[in-house]
């Protein structure tokens, strides 16, 4: 009998254990497609206040090189200085922005590639530019 109940007991701190392992992983990205932005720009008053970058690409991978002329991942002056969300293996590679303005961005060749024309489409906007011109260069 005391045998049982500890198995009991054990098999539910097992099972308490796994579905919080199961919620901490749920909380950190909404689907293994989907990198939102780190940072929100909530003041201009969107709906989103955020972009969202959709690409053909299959992984995060490709966004770990740095951005040219600084040591910055492409993947952080997307997420973190440009307030946009990546998701990997869509249909299409296309900018949407915080006033849901959507920009197809053909002909990509590379991840280097697309966030070039990236922030060269956010520099180009109103509040974008700002945010370009933000970013840290190595002098």
């Amino acid at each position: 009998m005391y045998y049982h109940f500890r198995n009991i007991k054990l098999n539910q701190s097992i099972y308490t254990m796994f579905l919080m392992m199961i919620s901490i992983e749920c909380y950190s990205q909404d689907s293994i497609y989907q990198y939102k932005a780190l940072r929100f720009k909530s003041e201009l008053g969107f709906e989103k206040p955020y972009r969202i970058l959709e690409t053909t690409f299959k992984s995060i991978k490709g966004f770990q090189t740095y951005y040219p002329g600084t040591k910055i991942t492409l993947e952080t002056i997307l997420r973190y200085h440009l307030y946009t969300e990546i998701k990997i293996d869509q249909k299409e590679n296309r900018l949407i922005s915080m006033d849901q303005t959507e920009f197809k961005l053909n002909n990509i060749i590379s991840e280097q590639d697309l966030t070039n024309r990236t922030v060269d489409l956010i520099g180009d906007m109103f509040f974008g530019a700002n945010e370009v011109r933000g970013i840290p260069r190595l002098n």
